[in-house]
């Protein structure tokens, strides 16, 4: 278990944001929740620019999987707002 206020790093060196893990497989996952239900999204990449391993099927990269769900997220609420307003 990571050490509270401890920086997490990946292979490469980099750190890790909030709801960003790296698997034993080396993909990365992003955790986040929905209602207080966890959802998982998991990609081999974590930048756009990485390379995928051999024998990998492309992929778009976790880090543009996280913004694509924030805004769905945002817009979901903006809706939910929208609809109890009525």
């Amino acid at each position: 278990m990571a050490e509270r206020g401890k920086i997490r790093r990946d292979s490469k060196n980099r750190v890790l944001r909030t709801g960003e893990y790296v698997r034993a497989n080396g993909k990365y996952q992003f955790k986040y929740h929905i209602d207080g239900k966890p959802h998982f999204v998991y990609s081999w990449k974590l930048l756009p620019t990485d390379k995928l391993p051999a024998g990998k099927k492309p992929c778009i990269s976790l880090r543009e999987k996280e913004k694509q769900i924030k805004l769905d997220l945002e817009r979901r609420q903006v809706q939910v707002i929208d609809y109890g307003s009525i």
